[in-house]
């Protein structure tokens, strides 16, 4: 059940991607879900598990570049978390290795240069978001520090 919780997130953040391209490539987008064309296959994923999901529970799943795609990429790799509500903590996390290929060719292949670029702007982002929390736990700790005093 975690597995299928990373697959639909994913799915999802393929579908975001979609939504972020020109209207005139999003069909492209939403082929790498389908076996017509270039589409990513899931080479492998490495579930650890935190705590246990059960019935009645709300899970989000947030998925994030590991490495940056260049024009030759054929792998994207992606960790994901699942968080749980019920239990107010991390029920998994997820290393996902897909493999980009071209149904037609019957054979890997590198990702298409728009997706690169809007998975590079991605990956770009996550990497200011990321600097700009760990500015704010700086803040806060300093904040926390000067009222010990």
């Amino acid at each position: 059940m975690y597995n299928r919780f990373a697959e639909s997130s994913r799915v999802n953040w393929v579908m975001n991607i979609a939504a972020q391209v020109p209207p005139e490539l999003r069909h492209e987008v939403t082929e790498l879900m389908s076996p017509r064309s270039i589409g990513l296959i899931l080479a492998s994923i490495r579930t650890d598990y935190k705590v246990p999901i059960t019935f009645p529970d709300q899970v989000t799943v947030l998925h994030k570049l590991v490495k940056r795609p260049d024009s030759t990429s054929d792998r994207i790799f992606m960790e994901a978390v699942a968080y749980s509500h019920k239990h107010k903590r991390l029920a998994a996390r997820f290393f996902e290795d897909i493999a980009v290929y071209d149904y037609r060719a019957a054979k890997k292949a590198p990702l298409k240069p728009f997706m690169v670029e809007q998975m590079q702007t991605m990956y770009e982002l996550q990497d200011q978001r990321q600097l700009q929390t760990e500015q704010k736990v700086q803040d806060l700790l300093q904040s926390m520090e000067e009222l010990k005093v």
